[in-house]
């Protein structure tokens, strides 16, 4: 259990430190003389593009994989961890981006799992196990009850039964690898607060984002990596975002300048649209040319929208037209006829084919589009995808390489081509830059911004409020499966959006 550390000699010592730590695959050297402390009640974020190293540092100190350069110094003495359980036991754990949690197990089962407790007849004691739990859930400030099934938690519920997992076994150091990545704003909240509690109680906390502004919130110091090297580590009150920037991706970002557009005819337009249980009498138009955002929290209905709109789920009353027609939408295949692309939040899970090429993956969603008399003609798709990769400025080798290969935001540019591939006129993102680093979120948005010139009308769902305030003309925020305001691009601010979203009607 988390216990308060009064020493003043351990809070002078790092809990963790790394020293000259490198990795190489296949020649290819990932980290070269990487160096880090890790302090007792400190938060210390890393921040570096995709492919900067950070996995391959985070998979070191886990255990995952073994350094071939330097070593790794744990409460002041030197180890060598040949694998996670090694690590565990020295008081390192890893909340990976991806959450490890048995769905169909309870929280406190999956808070016990491989070292359940026993009573006298070695029958599992569930009345000490689910003490166990509420005692560490109430540390933290968590509501999930211990008994609740892993499936039924939310994200957030999820990730914070994880946390309590590693307090339960004694974390020293826990590293927080894209905690916030599926959070909405008030699930952030509450996960830095958990943060400050475990920062109070003397853990040493890497927290590894990729949303600078929540560095300059919740860390204490800044570590910045490029390249698989240190080009910048300091006291978070000394730096800013131009600071890491620059350190990052080795040149600054100048500020974007938003300009209105000319918005043409409207080509979606959505009158009074419910779904039982999901939406409520939704209305609204997106025009050519036009980025119109949804925004919201998780559960507000903007996802279901999108569904919605691409026949995932059946309206009991309202209507969608398109282009000034009146459109019946019973299936993605129908709007793919009808010129609507979608492209979903969860590429992973939903979007990519990870063992198949970059080619194949572009090209899957409307492969008449390349086929003659049902053979499909490999040159035609060859050069869509080579066409794809240079509209969509894909950083790759060849389109034959096998799409889980690429980094983060490259993986999303591919499925924005996929999307294009159906020749759409309107086009739905879900979060399109989830999980992706600065460098490919401009990049990103650049490529939508060069749509949207050409005609493209753009829904944009995202909970990154700073992206939503830079591309979109309009701003549609709902709450509860409701229209709760309509924002211009000069109403619109991260405070008036937020107070829309999460205020009672």
């Amino acid at each position: 259990m988390v216990e308060d550390r009064g020493d003043i000699g351990e809070r002078f010592r790092p809990l963790l430190r790394a020293v000259g730590v490198g990795k190489a695959f296949v020649g290819n050297r990932v980290l070269d003389g990487v160096g880090l402390d890790v302090m007792p009640g400190e938060v210390h974020a890393i921040v570096g593009e995709n492919g900067a190293g950070k996995s391959t540092l985070i998979k070191i100190l886990g255990g995952v994989y073994q350094p071939d350069g330097g070593q790794l110094v744990v409460d002041g003495e030197a180890r060598r961890f040949r694998s996670p359980r090694e690590a565990l036991a020295a008081g390192v754990v890893v909340i990976h981006q991806e959450l490890s949690l048995a769905p169909s197990l309870s929280a406190e089962e999956n808070m016990f799992l491989g070292r359940f407790p026993r009573n006298a007849f070695g029958v599992i004691d569930r009345g000490v196990m689910r003490a166990g739990a509420r005692q560490v859930f109430e540390q933290l400030g968590i509501t999930v009850a211990p008994q609740d099934t892993v499936a039924t938690l939310s994200i957030a519920q999820q990730q914070m039964v994880e946390i309590a997992k590693a307090i339960s076994v004694d974390a020293r150091v826990l590293v927080l690898d894209e905690p916030t990545a599926v959070l909405d704003e008030n699930r952030v909240e509450v996960l830095f607060a958990t943060i400050e509690r475990l920062r109070a109680k003397g853990l040493g906390i890497l927290f590894i984002s990729h949303h600078l502004e929540e560095i300059f919130r919740i860390a204490d110091k800044v570590t910045v990596l490029r390249d698989g090297r240190v080009t910048g580590s300091a006291g978070v009150a000394d730096v800013d975002q131009d600071w890491l920037v620059a350190r990052m991706i080795g040149r600054s970002f100048a500020a974007h300048e938003p300009h209105a557009r000319r918005v043409r005819q409207p080509a979606l337009s959505i009158r009074n649209l419910s779904v039982p249980g999901e939406l409520s009498d939704i209305t609204l138009t997106v025009g050519e040319g036009e980025i119109v955002g949804l925004a919201g929290l998780v559960g507000a209905g903007r996802t279901e929208l999108a569904r919605a709109v691409i026949g995932l789920s059946r309206p009991v009353c309202g209507a969608i037209e398109v282009f000034g027609q009146p459109a019946r939408i019973g299936s993605p295949n129908a709007a793919a006829r009808l010129g609507i692309a979608y492209v979903t939040e969860d590429r992973k899970a939903q979007g990519l084919l990870p063992n198949r090429s970059v080619r194949e993956n572009a090209t899957i969603a409307n492969l008449r589009r390349f086929a003659r008399w049902g053979v499909l003609r490999l040159a035609v798709e060859a050069r869509y995808a080579r066409e794809m990769v240079k509209r969509l400025d894909v950083r790759l080798a060849s389109p034959s390489v096998e799409i889980r290969t690429l980094s983060g935001g490259n993986q999303q540019k591919v499925l924005i081509g996929r999307a294009l591939a159906i020749e759409p006129r309107i086009l739905l993102l879900d979060e399109p830059t989830r999980g992706v680093d600065i460098g490919a979120k401009q990049e990103i948005y650049a490529a939508i911004e060069r749509l949207v010139e050409d005609g493209m009308a753009v829904m944009l769902i995202s909970s990154d409020l700073e992206e939503v305030l830079r591309l979109c003309d309009r701003i549609v925020v709902l709450r509860g499966g409701r229209v709760a305001t309509t924002l211009s691009r000069a109403e619109a601010s991260e405070t008036a959006i937020m107070q829309a979203a999460a205020l009672a009607a």
